[in-house]
């Protein structure tokens, strides 16, 4: 038997047997205490009992022969710790934090003289040296009491590396999902979870399939790498933990606004206004406490959130944001505790997309109306063993409606501005999940061993459709660089799309503790699938290249990826208050597979779109009935025109495709400078591989043949020059279509190509955390990001210098992956530094007039701005890149400085909160994108600003 049938074999018994053993604490929710009690002369203690209280039941452990202790599956918070033993002095720690994914490990010395209580005021170490997650933890405190947006999306900064694609003042931001990238890793490969449910959208991966109440949060925690084996990508993992009831009744109310007539004047550019706020309101409500006192506990809040923004150009953008959550945890003893949890929530927004290129009417009201269950339940059969099993299941719909109906035409004139109406969507999905984890201890010889083992399956069902308003639209000639008096009407297909996709999985690993060194040595196991389900059109009546299709569904061109992923590191402790730490780890992650593109693209019921030239007589971006005598096809898109009522794509997907593979080397050094201060530094190198590519089917008119079109089958037909942001024109560009004697057949192949990208980086973190009246946290990151080109990429590439691909945007050199949508337009994430820094201090807490005072400092290189000019060819459209380094012309770089003052009063066992938070205070009005295309009207001009100053007020009412 092979070593890989052998290891998959393995496996799958490892996963039979969990199953076999429900039921089972989830990750990605609570964090871990690990200690050793010892004597005044530094012998272990084995019989002492340690009680730790706080959250939920009491929890009693007896240490072992070696004096170790140790409490998992714990809820962040504050613990208290006694450590008692007969013969000796009792001994309190009063004030134990436990973040999520945290191992908190600590040394409990009992003194041999019998006295009252001791207790212990310092806290755990900042330091972790069972830690292998790189990132950032975001506890209660902080969500108070730093500036933020109050949505995670405007947390992500206070990850090291990260990069987003906007600034959220006072909240202008949080309708909408912000797209950001990790450490050398793309979004399609970030991952959301809340509570241990994975609530990832594989409809389009990397996004979140709901939205969130900020006040519900406990902790939010982000990974950018790991070698733990149950982080399964290389992406950011965000990572939500909602609040729980208590043994002790607890509630909040808040209420904050920030008001438009609270903010500067925008900026202007070209005497046209920035956008700003409206208005931004939210309120709340959580309640919380025992039901049956150590056994039961209930927890309820809701939230909502109205977000009003005006766009340049003074259009309303408004999103309403709903959201109620219900939790019952529950204890039937020391061995078994569980959780039910219900959360249902809504986005509704009036005008998505608005903005200086959509004319109102083009703009969408959405909906996306959630329900999610989840049942937990842990199960400890011994001191040594840990199980817990998790179900969840997420109904969710999703809605765009055209405030123009689909009884108009859709077009977009000579500026790029989009007029008319716009497409009607609809989607219905449900993503269930289960999930098995164990946990065992033992030792051998002289090491001590954490098994860390689980399994788990997830599935993900979509069915949308897509309706285009009078089965046309028109592009201005102008805005494509054709000839005068030329557009371009494309026939769309009304796409009907049923995808499924599931995930298993399956990990091991173990933690070996020796003297100073922890060693962390695992596999994890990923077997991704995609299908096609039965659907049906019934086609574009404006033209036969889109006949109505019945289609039965297929397997997606057989995606089935199988993976098998390393993780190993190792941490040594130096000095004799191991107040060092060196690490060093290697992991491999596989890309999660979405279901769009790929399963619709080789779907004939997917994407589809006939382009047709035409002679627009009267100039007004309408094909009129005595225009369609001048249409004239230019290319295809989806469909093979040869054959278009085909009930196969021309698209094909590789059948020994694999997923791209992201293989991570980092060193760290950490150093715990004082009890409350430490410091990092960490080195990261990646290199992604086997990055799939597209290359274009084309049929030879002689012999009929069609094949994979190569860098032979290109002849330069032209050169394009066009006007640069500095005012001077760019150099003439060549740009290149296929030879005579070849026809595009609209289809692509999809398949693993010699594309490699590099990423190395660096970050210096520091973290101070609360003691003396302050707290601080900060990090810089400076990273270099290339592309290799290997020879067979440039084999089948079209030479035109586009600014494009299916993964980023690159000129042989820098990588700037992603292009957002939505407000962001033309957004290019990507950039070479970024640094946070954020902190809190107490003004006079011991006086009745003292206050808190907080702020935040954001700052990353500006976004680039490659201009380009769109050219036709018989493959279709493309961005020619006007400059030869992509970065030529880059906005300029962007700090916020935002701050956050409060006061509270008490009242009893009430107390009441006043907050004022200022964003943007020194008033930046950086441009932050801007119309890139040389030929438009409106090139250059600004599509949007950094928001002006902006307040916030508050008011909170709390309950204990």
């Amino acid at each position: 038997m092979s070593r890989l049938r052998y290891l998959r074999w393995a496996l799958a018994v490892l996963v039979v047997l969990l199953a076999a053993a429900l039921p089972a604490a989830a990750q990605l929710q609570t964090g871990d205490l690990y200690g050793t009690v010892k004597g005044a002369d530094g012998g272990a203690l084995p019989g002492a009992t340690v009680t730790l209280e706080g959250i939920g039941s009491p929890r009693v452990q007896v240490t072992e022969t070696d004096g170790q202790f140790r409490f998992l599956g714990l809820y962040p918070g504050t613990y208290k710790l006694t450590a008692e033993l007969s013969g000796f002095s009792t001994l309190e720690y009063p004030d134990i934090a436990i973040r999520i994914g945290g191992k908190t490990q600590i040394e409990v010395t009992l003194s041999g003289a019998v006295e009252d209580v001791i207790t212990v005021t310092g806290e755990s170490p900042l330091i972790d040296e069972r830690q292998v997650n790189r990132g950032a933890n975001v506890p209660a405190v902080e969500l108070d009491k730093v500036p933020t947006a109050r949505d995670p999306w405007s947390l992500l900064s206070l990850a090291p590396g990260v990069l987003v694609d906007r600034f959220n003042l006072g909240g202008n931001e949080s309708g909408q999902q912000s797209n950001f990238l990790g450490v050398g890793s793309t979004s399609r490969d970030n991952v959301y979870a809340v509570d241990g449910v994975v609530l990832t959208d594989m409809n389009s991966v990397g996004d979140s399939a709901t939205y969130f109440d900020f006040g519900a949060f406990e902790e939010v925690q982000f990974t950018v790498s790991s070698a733990d084996v149950t982080v399964a990508t290389s992406g950011v993992t965000i990572n939500q933990v909602t609040k729980r009831g208590t043994n002790d009744w607890r509630g909040q109310a808040r209420y904050l606004r920030t008001d438009g007539d609270w903010q500067s004047d925008p900026v202007v550019v070209d005497g046209v206004e920035g956008n700003k706020i409206d208005y931004v309101e939210e309120y709340g409500a959580d309640i919380g406490g025992p039901v049956w006192k150590d056994h039961l506990w209930a927890w309820a809040s809701y939230g909502e959130s109205d977000i009003n923004n005006i766009v340049i150009g003074g259009q309303l953008d408004r999103t309403k944001l709903e959201d109620f959550n219900s939790k019952l945890n529950f204890q039937t003893g020391q061995q078994n505790s569980g959780v039910l949890h219900y959360w249902t929530n809504d986005k509704l927004k009036f005008g998505r997309g608005a903005g200086p290129t959509r004319a109102p009417e083009t703009t969408h009201d959405q909906t996306t109306p959630q329900d999610i269950i989840k049942i937990e339940d842990t199960f400890i059969p011994s001191a040594n063993l840990v199980f817990t099993g998790l179900w969840s299941r997420d109904d969710g719909k999703f809605t765009l409606s055209p405030k123009g109906g689909l009884d108009a035409d859709r077009y977009r004139d000579a500026d790029g501005v989009l007029h008319g109406t716009n497409y009607d969507f609809a989607q219905d999905a449900t993503i269930d999940q289960y999930r098995l984890d164990g946990n065992y201890f033992f030792d051998a010889g002289n090491t001590h061993n954490e098994l860390k083992f689980g399994g788990g399956f997830r599935d993900q069902e979509n069915h949308s459709g897509t309706v285009w308003p009078r089965g046309k639209f028109v592009v201005s000639g102008v805005f494509l660089d054709l000839d005068p008096g030329i557009a371009m009407v494309v026939f769309p297909r009304n796409r009907t799309v049923g995808i499924d996709s599931k995930y298993t999985s399956a990990w091991a690993q173990d933690t070996v503790s020796l003297d100073r060194w922890t060693i962390n040595a695992g596999v994890r196991y990923d077997k991704q699938t995609l299908e096609n389900l039965p659907s049906s059109d019934s086609g574009n009546p404006n033209t036969d290249l889109i006949p109505p299709i019945n289609f039965k569904g297929n397997d997606a061109g057989g995606f089935e990826w199988e993976t098998v992923v390393p993780r190993v590191s190792a941490t040594y402790s130096l000095g004799e208050e191991r107040r060092t730490l060196v690490r060093g780890s290697f992991s491999q992650y596989a890309e999660q597979l979405g279901q769009l593109p790929l399963a619709s693209r080789v779907s004939p019921v997917g994407y589809a779109y006939a382009y047709f030239y035409f002679a627009d007589a009267n100039g007004n971006l309408l094909l009129d009935p005595n225009e369609r005598g001048s249409l004239e096809f230019a290319y295809p898109y989806g469909f093979d025109p040869e054959n278009p009522a085909a009930l196969v794509s021309p698209n094909v997907n590789a059948r020994n495709l694999k997923p791209s593979m992201t293989d991570e080397l980092s060193l760290g050094l950490e150093r715990s400078f004082r009890p409350n201060l430490a410091g990092g530094l960490t080195l990261t190198y990646r290199n992604i591989h086997d990055i799939p590519e597209t290359r274009a089917f084309v049929t030879e008119d002689a012999t009929g043949i069609t094949r994979l079109a190569t860098r032979d089958d290109w002849v330069q037909v032209g050169t394009v020059t066009g006007a640069l942001p500095n005012g001077q024109t760019s150099a003439a560009i060549p740009y290149y279509d296929l030879k005579d004697g070849l026809t595009a057949t609209g289809g692509s192949l999809y398949v693993n190509g010699d594309r490699e990208m590099d990423y190395l980086g660096v970050s210096l973190s520091l973290t101070k955390r609360l003691s003396n009246r302050w707290m601080m946290r900060g990090h810089f990151t400076y990273a270099d990001w290339n592309w290799n080109i290997g020879p067979e990429f440039r084999k089948y590439d079209d030479p035109t210098d586009v600014l494009s691909d299916s993964l980023g945007y690159a000129d042989g050199d820098d990588v700037y992956f992603d292009r957002s949508s939505g407000n962001k337009t033309d957004v290019l994430v990507g950039g070479r530094w970024s640094f946070n820094l954020n902190g809190l201090y107490q003004v006079a807490p011991d006086r009745p007039w003292g206050f808190n005072l907080g702020g935040s400092l954001d700052g990353r290189e500006g976004y680039i701005t490659p201009p380009y000019v769109s050219r036709s060819s018989s493959v279709g459209s493309r961005s020619v890149q006007l400059t030869p380094d992509i970065d030529e012309f880059r906005h300029s770089d962007v700090m916020v400085f935002n701050a956050h003052a409060d006061k509270e009063l008490a009242f009893g066992d009430t107390r009441l909160i006043l907050s004022l938070d200022g964003f943007n205070l020194t008033n930046q009005d950086d441009i932050l994108q801007v119309e890139r295309n040389a030929r438009s009207g409106r090139r250059f001009e600004a599509n949007e600003a950094l928001s002006p100053r902006v307040f916030r007020l508050g008011a909170t009412l709390r309950l204990h």
